[in-house]
């Protein structure tokens, strides 16, 4: 009697592989995902980079906390504008049915990010010089390591690397206490932010219910818009205002800072924490001031002093190891973040 051949019950190599954690930048993942990942990265790098060139430049007429709301309340609500118009012009379920359950998730995701970080620096940065408010800030890394478990002694290295070189390059001023403890709770409240958005990511992805990174940022951007602008009216900035005196680079400065620092921006960096990694996201807080002092330099005319070049040199070595520690697959029993699928290259 012949026998018939026994089938293969090997797993399929692609279809049936076990999920796991997938890291941040691997060489497995597809070139078209590295890409996406490079130029997400380079966004929040550097056009929130160029964003302290742009706010100095619209501070000096416009007062700080109205700017503010009104940036992000127009980068918003064109972000929302145009989702709906795309929804509806390809017959897809439209804003209410994609905000049931995470429209109080995102507002609060929305007052921490700009009511509360973007808010309490804007009120610290009148006494505080804005040296040190961007050495404070740049503590998020070290707020976000600390939440994330058991941080490991070489991570922490690198972030104190970091800020050594973000002291350096800034020129490290320690300023007014109360100031300074602002800021680093707008460091805290942004790093505690990005992790309820990563937490809450994860969630929805194991649900099936993730409203997606544009959606998030306009809702937040919106919501956190408005209420700069309502303490804004309330702290009496509006009677402050002359828009008919306005020169024409503070409008060209506004318009950049809604289009490229908040759109592209928090876009980019809401894709990374939600979809990525919230380690990697986090490097903006080292690259922001190399960029910001690169466009000092070459706009402005600033010396490139021996501290600058220690500092960039500084950043540059945390960075790399940052995004080479995200890259490494981080057993389940070391961390409680939770896995968030990468978004599929299609979509």
């Amino acid at each position: 009697m012949r026998r018939r051949p026994r089938p293969d019950r090997r797993p399929d190599s692609t279809s049936a592989r076990p999920r796991t954690s997938t890291p941040a930048l691997t060489v497995d993942r597809p070139a078209a995902d590295r890409g996406r990942i490079a130029a997400a990265l380079l966004a929040v790098w550097l056009l929130w980079g160029s964003t302290f060139l742009g706010i100095r430049v619209v501070v000096q007429e416009v007062p700080p906390l109205f700017a503010a709301g009104v940036r992000f309340t127009a980068a918003g609500a064109l972000l929302l504008g145009g989702l709906c118009w795309h929804w509806r012009r390809r017959g897809q379920p439209g804003l209410a049915a994609r905000l049931r359950g995470h429209t109080g998730r995102l507002t609060l995701l929305g007052l921490m990010h700009f009511l509360g970080a973007n808010g309490l620096v804007s009120v610290a940065s009148e006494d505080l010089p804005s040296a040190a408010a961007g050495t404070y800030f740049a503590t998020v890394p070290i707020w976000v390591l600390v939440m994330g478990g058991r941080p490991r002694g070489r991570d922490l290295g690198a972030a104190t690397v970091g800020l050594a070189g973000v002291a350096l390059l800034l020129g490290f001023q320690p300023g007014p206490l109360l100031p300074s403890l602002l800021v680093l709770a707008a460091a805290l409240t942004w790093a505690v932010a990005g992790r309820i958005a990563a937490a809450s990511a994860g969630r929805g992805a194991a649900a099936g219910t993730v409203p997606g990174a544009a959606l998030s940022s306009a809702v937040q951007m919106l919501g956190g818009g408005l209420a700069l602008l309502v303490v804004s009216g309330f702290a009496g900035e509006w009677g402050r205002l002359d828009v008919g005196h306005l020169h024409p680079t503070v409008w060209l400065a506004q318009l950049h800072l809604v289009l490229l620092g908040s759109l592209v921006g928090f876009l980019a960096y809401t894709w990374l924490v939600t979809r990525v990694d919230q380690r990697l996201a986090s490097t903006y807080s080292y690259v922001n001031p190399l960029v910001a002092v690169a466009l000092g330099a070459l706009v402005l005319g600033e010396d490139l002093t021996t501290a600058t070049l220690v500092g960039t040199a500084c950043l540059v070595a945390a960075v790399a190891w940052t995004v080479r520690s995200a890259a490494r697959p981080v057993p389940p029993h070391t961390s409680d973040v939770p896995t968030v699928p990468a978004v599929p290259a299609s979509r």
